[in-house]
Order: C-alpha cells, then structure tokens, then sequence
C-alpha cells in the first residue's frame, strides 16, 4: 500500500513510536542505501527519504495501521463499508453483474487496503488488489483462481455521497425564503449536527466531503452521474418540476435511492439520520 513520506511524518509526530509497527513491502535502494522488504520503519528512514527526495514508499498493509491513516487522512484512506469472505465476494459481484445490465450506472467495488498473493514460480509475495483498485465481476473472475477461500476483502462501494436536492430557481412554486431555509436545514442537519450525533449514515460517508447541493433540476441529473452520489433527499413535496428531474434519473439508473424530507424537527434530528441510514444503505434489489 503506497502512503506518502509526510503523511508517514504526521502519524510519527502525533503518536507514540512503539504503536506505529509498520513495515516495507518490498526491498528497494535510495542512494546507495538498501532497505528490506519487512523491515520495520524507523524515524531515521523518514529523514533520509525527505533529504532525498522520496515522496512515497510501498507499505505492508495492516488493519491496525491503516485505521491510523483513515483517522488522520479520512479521504485518501476511507474507512471500509464493511468485510466480506471470498464467497460472499463472489456472490455480491454475481448479483451486481445482473443488476448493470439493467441500468446505466454502473456499480462494483474498491478494495480498502492491499490483498496479497504468492508468485509461484518465486515464491515471493505480490499485491493481488491494491488499495483503492476496482473489482468488478470481470476482474473478479480473471483473478479469483489466485485467491485463497479464506481471504477476507475490505472494501467500499463504488457509490458514495448525499445530493441535497432543493430547486432555489426563480421561477419554483414556493418562496424563496422558505426553499433557502429547508436547503440549509437539510445540509445542517447532515454535516454539522451530524458531529454531534451518534448515527453513523455509513463507515465510509465523510459529511463534510460527500454532502452536495443541488439547487437546479436541470443539472441533477449531471451531478449524480458525476458524483456517484449513493442517495437523493429530495427538500419538498415533490411538483412537477421536480419530478421532471427525478425521471431523468430514474431513466438512467433504475435502482437510483431516493427520499422526501419536506420538514425536519430540530428536537428530531437523531430520527432524520436514522431514516437517511436506513434508505441510504438499502438496495433497490434482492441480495
């Protein structure tokens, strides 16, 4: 798993050295000096890299390690959505095959940390999946040979965010004032309140980042396309204006999550999240 020189500099000026265990993958050689595969970083090592010039270095990945990352870099090192085994792995990609060839949005996986295999004529370890790489069915299939039965996989979906959807254009059928406020509520209620909260929408749903208002129907469509945005909360009763808008994306993805919230209750917020989890987390399928 590559992790950046200073992203390495952070954890070590932040937290007690005999708790960051973390070693090379691989062996390699900077300036003539040699460093091992499974050696263990030193502080000296970061020194050395940034004197000579190295930004990132390939790590063994651990699960203790990179839950210090996704603490400290949630964004580059999102938390899992969950684990599965190899065969629940096989079973879901099987299912999400199906469901493409019903619709244009295409869904699949990103692997959360390095998955290994052995090389058989070495006998050296090899990065089967990296972190971040795209499995899909296809993949899947071409690689699942190499693959232990025992293998457990990290991994996050390939939809991810919440569009905030309320239409603030002139011409909408209710007042400005009122679409601005149900706007902000909605907003608020996800990334600020949020903090305060004790419902977690999804391990790897980061609030600030992966909440995005969409203030025009004509660009919603776009901005779910772009966003792969996992769920739509729509602010008001839903006009013909809006559902114009939905269609579009009903069209181009079948199994699109969608949810109204024409009020929100200040004394309720913790049920509003509770509702976003649940609709957010569903599958418009049979799994």
């Amino acid at each position: 798993m590559k992790v950046s020189v200073e992203q390495l500099k952070v954890l070590w000026r932040k937290y007690n050295p005999d708790f960051l265990r973390c070693a090379y993958f691989s062996a390699f050689t900077l300036n003539r000096r040699t460093f091992h595969a499974d050696d263990e970083i030193q502080p000296g090592d970061l020194e050395f890299f940034d004197k000579n010039g190295l930004e990132t270095v390939e790590i063994n990945y651990s699960e203790s390690f990179y839950n210090l990352l996704a603490t400290e870099f949630p964004l580059d090192f999102r938390r899992p959505y969950g684990c599965m085994d190899f065969l629940n792995v096989d079973r879901h990609l099987d299912i999400l095959n199906n469901i493409n060839k019903q619709s244009r949005r295409k869904r699949f996986f990103y692997i959360v940390g390095d998955v290994y295999s052995t090389d058989q004529v070495s006998g050296r370890r090899t990065i089967l999946f990296g972190h971040n790489d795209m499995l899909d069915y296809r993949i899947w299939n071409e690689k699942k040979r190499q693959i232990g039965k025992e293998q457990m996989f990290n991994y996050r979906g390939s939809e991810n965010g919440i569009i905030i959807f309320v239409n603030m254009k002139p011409d909408a059928e209710t007042s400005y004032v009122e679409r601005f406020k149900k706007n902000t509520d909605l907003v608020t209620s996800i990334v600020t309140r949020k903090k305060d909260s004790r419902v977690e929408i999804s391990p790897d749903f980061i609030p600030s980042e992966d909440t995005i208002s969409v203030n025009d129907p004509d660009n919603l469509l776009d901005v779910y396309i772009k966003s792969n945005a996992r769920l739509i909360i729509i602010g008001e009763t839903i006009t013909e204006q809006y559902k114009r808008s939905l269609l579009q994306v009903k069209q181009y993805d079948k199994f699109v999550r969608m949810m109204v919230v024409p009020h929100i209750d200040p004394g309720e917020i913790d049920h509003f999240l509770l509702q976003v989890k649940l609709v957010y987390n569903s599958n418009r399928w049979s799994i």
